[in-house]
């Protein structure tokens, strides 16, 4: 799963045109709200769009909420021809086996360490730097930002990641 998502990152990110992109977004949600169905909106804002939002809110709203961003997402993954590969990530770690209890525990845990660790090796091959000439946050997250999200994403995007994130994130 792993190789199959950062093979689509890595096509994206190179095909994109524009060059104000501050960062990218990974937004993770859930199918009807099943855990067993993560579905990740692989996209991005730019400079442009943020500088547009500000007539709506504040800058830290306008830069970091998902809500003004651009909406675009380059793929979805978990869905219609990449939906097996989740399905299948699920069957070998014995997720579908689980109480719902554990469901909740578990695989949002798990199914975010793997998405971690495609943002790690992304930023270690450089690929972003390649592109743009600099590197830029790929943010993890969801609608709704708090504290795990801002974890999540340093450990992540280590020195990558911008505190004005970290911030937000914290409220």
């Amino acid at each position: 799963m792993k190789e199959k998502l950062k093979k689509l990152m890595i096509e994206s990110i190179n095909s994109i045109q524009e060059n104000d992109i501050y960062a990218f977004s990974i937004f993770l949600q859930d199918i009807d709200d099943d855990p067993l169905q993560p579905v990740i909106v692989f996209g991005y804002n730019t400079e442009t769009q943020f500088e547009g939002s500000l007539n709506e809110t504040d800058e830290l709203e306008a830069r970091w909420n998902y809500a003004f961003w651009l909406q675009n997402s380059k793929f979805v993954f978990g869905e219609n021809d990449t939906a097996w590969i989740v399905e299948q990530w699920m069957k070998l770690h014995n997720f579908i086996d689980l109480s719902d209890d554990e469901i909740d525990e578990v695989v949002t845990p798990a199914f975010v360490k793997e998405i971690i660790e495609v943002v790690r090796d992304i930023h270690d091959e450089g690929i972003i730097k390649d592109k743009f000439g600099r590197e830029l946050p790929i943010l993890i997250h969801e609608l709704e930002y708090y504290d795990e999200i801002a974890k999540q994403n340093r450990e992540a995007n280590g020195q990558y990641l911008p505190e004005g994130f970290v911030e937000f994130c914290m409220g």
